[in-house]
């Protein structure tokens, strides 16, 4: 389990815990980045938002919120699973 701050573009991740208040939980279901939602890091410059995609939606996380989603990598045969 890592922090969404450090995956790469491409990487695919599921979210495993996400850590913070009230507000922060409240602000990821409204995005609907859930537990156990399959995603795709769309692009990660190590500067700046990192946008993340499922399917057609695409949503920019800033990097204070990133660093306390905590997420799992996943294989593409994993992915293919879901």
């Amino acid at each position: 389990m890592i922090p969404l701050r450090l995956l790469n573009s491409g990487d695919k991740f599921k979210i495993i815990k996400i850590e913070g208040g009230r507000g922060l939980l409240q602000k990821t279901l409204d995005l609907g980045l859930v537990p156990n939602n399959i995603w795709i890091v769309a692009q990660n410059t190590g500067i700046g938002p990192i946008i993340v995609q499922k399917d057609d939606l695409k949503i920019g996380i800033g990097v204070g919120m990133a660093k306390r989603i905590f997420v799992e990598i996943i294989s593409d045969g994993e992915a293919n699973e879901k």
